[in-house]
This record gives structure tokens, sequence and C-alpha cells, in this order.
């Protein structure tokens, strides 16, 4: 009987720092990773600067009755307003949980807080399992305390969310880290490699000293209203360069409008992500998870 360790096995380096504006060097780190594996992720992410995440409308009934249904999304190549014949799906992701936590969650008033898990599978949900990205328990970003004349936000120092990027042997090969600092009502992002070493910064640009978010439409003729999260360099905290098909526009995980039916009626959100440039699959599918838990984090409980 053949050994587990006898199979054939590619090494994909990752950077750890990324490439940042100013041409710093990278640092690359060896990750073992199955060569099918490997390949499947370079023909699915490898050709690609930038996705369009869109998450379903889900479990309507459910979600009039109360209790949050499983998030799920579909990822297109290139940054497309929607799926549709010339946008083929690329991927899907749907959320493994327990429902009567859901419904706790939900009464609760915070679905951030639930453990979940959620593989990418390619091209469908009947596909190949490509990563796994995985939640455990946590505290919300911001406790609420509702009064008889207004609601006050209060954030949360401890016990954060965080998201753990896996093969699907269990292979760790990142994680994203909802971060809170000095200004706790901007928020920030921490995404390491498989080493523990972190790689970017996300979080949107500010005003007010870095005090409050600094919010805009997506100029003159835009359809959209634009929330960008900017993939930064740590340690400078200047954005990062998008790949050659972002045609100038900075790394950045970016919510989009959906159009009205889907935002009335829905708490669907549609994503834009834009690739820092010269990055790996591996960490092209780990900022995939970061943007799973940008929604969690920012607009699961706010829709």
């Amino acid at each position: 009987m053949a050994d587990a360790y006898d199979k054939p096995v590619a090494v994909e380096a990752v950077p750890v720092e990324g490439v940042c504006a100013g041409g710093m060097e990278t640092t690359d780190v060896p990750v073992a990773i199955g060569a099918p594996l490997t390949q499947t992720m370079e023909r699915v992410l490898g050709p690609l600067d930038a996705v369009s995440v869109q998450q379903t409308p889900r479990g309507c009934v459910q979600e009039c009755l109360g209790c949050t249904a499983q998030s799920e999304y579909l990822i297109y190549p290139g940054l497309k307003e929607d799926g549709g014949e010339n946008a083929p799906q690329i991927a899907h992701m749907i959320e493994h949980s327990n429902c009567a936590l859901r419904v706790f969650c939900s009464l609760c008033g915070s679905a951030m807080v639930r453990p979940f898990s959620m593989p990418i599978t390619v091209p469908d949900k009947d596909g190949e399992e490509l990563v796994k990205f995985s939640k455990d328990w946590s505290m919300p970003v911001c406790c609420i305390v509702r009064t008889q004349d207004f609601d006050a936000a209060f954030p949360c120092c401890c016990c954060l969310p965080a998201l753990v990027t896996t093969t699907p042997d269990g292979t760790k090969v990142g994680e994203t880290k909802y971060v809170c600092d000095e200004c706790p009502f901007v928020p920030k992002f921490h995404v390491f490699d498989a080493d523990g070493r972190q790689q970017y910064l996300i979080r949107p640009d500010t005003c007010m000293g870095g005090a409050c978010i600094n919010c805009s439409m997506g100029g003159r003729g835009s359809r959209f209203f634009y929330v960008p999260f900017i993939i930064r360099d740590p340690e400078t905290q200047e954005p990062l360069p998008g790949g050659a098909g972002a045609k100038g526009s900075p790394a950045q995980i970016t919510k989009v409008w959906s159009g009205l039916q889907k935002e009335c009626c829905t708490t669907a959100d549609n994503f834009f992500v834009i690739f820092p440039a010269n990055v790996t699959t591996v960490t092209k599918a780990n900022l995939l998870g970061s943007t799973i838990l940008v929604d969690f984090t920012q607009f699961e409980d706010n829709d």
C-alpha cells in the first residue's frame, strides 16, 4: 500500500510582504500543496487580476421568519456587475453551519458570531474543492446597547472574528483577522500567510486623522456606491497596486451596488476583488476568504 507521503507534491511560493507601491522586494515562503490542486488553482485563479463575488438571495422564507439562511456566493472572472452568458461562473462557495446556531445567533442580533466552514468548489457546487474557509465562535465587532432614546455601539476588542484558509487535507495556507486599535470605528483586517507572518492590511481610506471612514461615490456617471476596503502594505499602510487587468486601480475588496431589487428585497451583497500585482494563486484564494470576513463583519448584520 502506497504511503500518503509518496503522493506528488508541488511547492508554491507565497509572498509574505506582497509587492508594495515602492517596489519593496518580497520574501517567499514555500507551502507544500498537492500537484493536482496546484494545477487547478493555477487554471482557475492564475490568469485573473480581479473577480466578482456575488452573494445569492437564498432562503427568503427563512429570512422572513427570522432565521439566517446559509450564505452562498458565486464567483465570476473580472469586474462583472452580474453573471450571465458572457461571464461564466468559475467557482462556488456555500456556508456549512448548524441551523439551530444560525437561529440562535439571529435571535441574539448578530450573525457574525456563529462558527462555520465554507469550501470553494470549482466550477460549481458539485465540483472539486479548492480550499476551505473556517471560522470559530467569536464576539461581534461591536456590541449594541439599546435604550429608550437611541442605540449605542461599543467596539469589542477581544475574541474578534477570524477566518482560516486551508487546503482540502487541512493544510493551513493563510488567515484573516479583524483587528481593533486606537481607531475602533474604522474596520481593519490583517491578512497572514501560512507561517503567521502578516502579508497585508485591509482597511478603507479614512479622514479626520484616521478616525472615520472616507466614503465616496464611484466617480462621474457611476451607477454604484462604492465602499472600498483597500489592500495595503502592512508597514507603510500605502495601497498596493492591482494587477495588469485592474487598469490602474489599487488592490481592494469593494462592496458595490447590487441593483434596487436585490438591495431592497434581499440581504445579498456583491463584491469586486482586485488582487495585488504579482501574487500567487494561494494568496488570491486567501484574499477570497478575506472577502467573506469583510461581508460577515461589515454587512451581514446591517442589511
